[in-house]
């Protein structure tokens, strides 16, 4: 992709006070103990913790890589149903949906493409040589998990409160749960009474657009449901909930490290929520002993030498592969955000595990420095995706211009863009939050409108990845080239 031009202005006093709790928490560790820091250079090298209690391993997160399945696959039903081709109803398309989102492995929702616990889940292997592997849990949903979690019970809005009390960055529905669901409704009708439609390419035959996803004002709905639940499900649970400190006595990070967190279990409710906060993340156990170039090809290593992948311990998926994307296309050398989030999650997890004097403060701060390093990483791929979508523009009337990958781009730029509401404590301040969004819209310009409206917007984008840049304190030579 051709660099993009880009005047870098400096943010000058403009530090929020979400962005301090990052530096603050990268200050107390740099400041620990030396007991702490002694315990945080030899933490484990792996996520794998013994148990207090029994010979059992203490690490558990079915559920949360569960969701991150759900996740994936919704995305690949919505990409692959051409439009006025589903067998059934609106309803029974809807429902389709539904039954990932609201997932129950005994539903009586009813449609073609309805899933339950019998179902094959789409996600996919491979080993370190590129052959596919199965996974050694199976291939329905009910042999990960059963009765296996669902996505609706834990969107933001629903188990955990919004941080500004509504959905911002769209008027289209006032809750993450109405804009999935609006989504899903606007994907039904295409796919059971849209037509196919054709786009111009300037003096290029026109492209003819056949999948219920792609909408002919410019967005791809797949892309805008997948983003938007790693935002609303996965980044909201692990910063609102798992890694929260401010909720209860009993939730989050104050959670009790003394004893079972229930009868038979072989950890403590500290271990267990730090344990679904990295569930959400979505790296395998032993995530920091893969390249950058590994992790982003999806390839994963047979740790156990069983011949399987392990969805539950070897297999990288959701915002952990965008970290390892992102390192990799880093232009400057200088970045590094999926060791800084592992590094914090091993040494977080190590600690609750060794439980020093005065540890808690220090898992607190390796949590934020965990979130802070996945909010980087998310404000990175927007950054990507505004570049990537600018280029398609700059496409527009040659042959390599393709509307179904401008779609996507900017899809995949708007739907990871929701996500920095998510975190009560995130480095974006709102007054950024809503400046980023005003410039976006909720829609793009066509690369077909009139060419002055296209080079207004584009101007747009330009000043919202001039935002990113200033608030992540971006490099130049990053910025324009992610």
């Amino acid at each position: 992709m051709k660099s993009i031009a880009i005047t870098t202005a400096l943010l000058g006093g403009l530090v929020s006070t979400q962005a301090s709790e990052y530096q603050a928490a990268r200050n107390t560790l740099k400041n620990a103990p030396q007991e702490i820091k002694n315990i945080i250079a030899n933490a484990n090298s792996t996520y794998n913790f013994a148990s207090q209690f029994n010979r059992a391993s203490s690490v558990s997160y079915t559920g949360q890589i569960f969701r991150q399945v759900l996740i994936s696959d919704i995305k690949a039903v919505m990409a692959s149903q051409p439009r006025g081709s589903y067998n059934g109803s609106e309803e029974n398309a809807y429902n389709m949906l539904l039954s990932h989102y609201a997932y129950n492995e005994n539903t009586d929702l009813v449609g073609t493409g309805v899933i339950d616990g019998l179902s094959e889940f789409k996600v996919s292997a491979k080993l370190m040589n590129g052959t596919p592997a199965e996974f050694s849990e199976g291939f329905v949903y009910a042999d990960i998990q059963s009765p296996g979690k669902n996505l609706s019970g834990k969107i933001a809005g629903v188990d955990n409160p919004l941080r500004r009390g509504k959905l911002y960055g769209t008027t289209r529905a006032q809750t993450p749960d109405g804009l999935i669901k609006s989504y899903f409704n606007e994907f039904a009708t295409n796919a059971v009474t849209g037509a196919a439609f054709t786009v111009p390419n300037g003096s290029y035959s026109p492209q003819t657009i056949t999948l219920s996803n792609v909408t002919d004002y410019g967005v791809d709905l797949a892309q805008l449901t997948q983003k938007f639940l790693h935002g609303a499900v996965s980044y909201s649970q692990a910063a609102r909930d798992y890694l929260s400190t401010d909720l209860s006595p009993k939730k989050g990070l104050n959670a009790d490290n003394t004893k079972p967190a229930k009868q038979g279990a072989s950890y403590t409710a500290l271990e267990h929520h730090f344990d679904e906060a990295f569930g959400y993340f979505g790296a395998a156990r032993d995530y920091a002993a893969y390249t950058d170039a590994q992790t982003r090809s999806k390839k994963s290593i047979d740790s156990n030498n069983d011949g399987f992948i392990s969805m539950l311990s070897e297999k990288t998926i959701g915002i952990a592969m965008n970290a390892a994307k992102i390192d990799f296309a880093a232009r400057d050398g200088k970045v590094n955000f999926s060791k800084e989030a592992i590094d914090a999650f091993l040494a977080g997890r190590t600690l609750i595990t060794q439980k020093p004097a005065g540890y808690i403060d220090y898992v607190v701060a390796n949590a934020r420095v965990a979130l802070g390093a996945w909010e980087k990483t998310i404000a990175a791929v927007v950054v990507h995706y505004i570049n990537w979508t600018i280029g398609e523009y700059d496409e527009y009337g040659q042959e390599g211009y393709l509307y179904t990958n401008f779609v996507k781009f900017w899809s995949e730029m708007k739907g990871y863009a929701f996500a920095f509401q998510f975190n009560p404590k995130g480095i974006m301040t709102d007054s950024q939050f809503d400046e980023l969004h005003a410039l976006m819209g909720e829609a793009p310009v066509l690369p077909h409108s009139n060419k002055s409206k296209v080079e207004a917007y584009k101007a747009k984008l330009l000043k919202a990845r001039n935002l990113l840049q200033e608030v992540y304190n971006f490099s130049d030579e990053n910025t324009q080239n992610w």
